[in-house]
């Protein structure tokens, strides 16, 4: 009985580590197959899938925080005692941003066509101050008026300045802070102009604000076409139209539509140059590194030239002048890195 017992042991861990050993086998031959396939059906946008709740609502908290420069010495400016504007930095405003994918529409060639809406949300506990405190800077109306005038023939500069003067008697503007960003500033100067006929540009609002219209709007980002991953794993995410076109306005490469919205992509890549040659224990190579053509903005690599900045955290602070052409109005727009203290006027 006990050699019978000892063989019948033996015989099931015999079969038992023959199973686990085929098992072993099969799954060093099929894993990569199975990894990929669940990886799909979990990630491939579908109204059923995994991803497609946390795309279409994205559950991580994001936060924006603004932060202004109140011009302190507009006394001393206007009175001619002072040459600089000294600025004193005010926030940060913090707003809980939320975004919202609507107007679904699911298109038989593995794409889906949808609008962003993005929500801002004031969090007065996370903020230093309140959006009913108020800012003094440099009136944009009148700024983009004296941007556009620059190079017109004298006597059109004196008659529009003499117009801006009837409603403006100087640069400065003081309005809160939800002014500011989204409820607007009225200006009579844009409600005469809006009543113009014939100008040879397009004033959008009847109001200035630097979110004016965009907390809950449909169209201010526009409409997106992407891939959802179904035919072709490699292109989840990829944008395929903004507002139902492949190209914008900007010239070549720089007008082409592509990338991702920011919640589902492909990895990214850099274009590195070489640095120098190395030896790393004894075997010769070759060091790339990043140099100044990532973040040129065509002044000195003109294969990279852009419309738009594209910022990138954390990795630099990145101030670019967004101008579409020579007759619109200049905007810097930068990553906040530092206070400011002192800006020349």
């Amino acid at each position: 009985m006990c050699v019978k017992s000892e063989g019948v042991r033996s015989g099931l861990f015999l079969g038992f580590g023959s199973l686990l050993l085929v098992s072993g086998a099969v799954m060093v031959v099929f894993w990569p197959a199975i990894f990929d396939s669940q990886l799909q059906r979990m990630m491939i946008l579908a109204p059923d899938s995994m991803s497609f709740s946390i795309w279409r609502e994205t559950p991580i908290p994001m936060y924006l925080e603004i932060f202004f420069f109140n011009i302190s010495n507009v006394n001393e400016i206007l009175s001619g005692k002072a040459e600089k504007i000294k600025v004193v930095e005010m926030g940060p405003y913090v707003f809980q941003e939320s975004h919202t994918k609507v107007n679904l529409t699911w298109n038989d060639n593995s794409t889906l066509t949808f609008y962003n809406q993005r929500f801002w949300h004031f969090k007065p506990e996370m903020s230093v101050g309140s959006i009913g405190d108020n800012i003094t800077s440099i009136n944009p109306v009148i700024a983009t008026v004296a941007y556009l005038m620059r190079k017109q023939r004298l006597p059109l500069k004196v008659s529009v300045d003499v117009f801006l003067k009837m409603f403006h008697p100087n640069m400065f503007l003081t309005a809160n802070v939800t002014s500011w960003l989204f409820d607007g500033i009225e200006d009579r100067v844009l409600d005469i102009a809006l009543n113009i006929p014939g100008l040879p540009f397009v004033i959008p609002y009847d109001k200035f604000g630097w979110f004016y219209e965009r907390n809950g709007s449909l169209e201010f980002d526009g409409s997106f076409n992407i891939n959802t991953g179904a035919s072709d794993f490699s292109q989840l995410g990829n944008v395929q139209e903004w507002r139902y076109a492949n190209r914008t306005d900007y010239r070549d490469v720089c007008g082409e539509v592509k990338g991702s919205t920011g919640e589902l992509w492909a990895p990214d890549y850099l274009t590195l140059a070489k640095d120098r040659d190395v030896q790393v224990q004894g075997i010769d190579g070759v060091q790339y590194a990043a140099n100044d053509s990532v973040f040129d903005n065509g002044y000195k690599y003109p294969h990279m030239a852009i419309g738009v900045a594209l910022l990138i955290a954390g990795i630099a602070v990145l101030v670019r002048k967004l101008m579409k052409s020579p007759d619109t109005a200049p905007l810097i727009n930068s990553q906040h890195s530092q206070s400011t203290e002192t800006l020349e006027s």
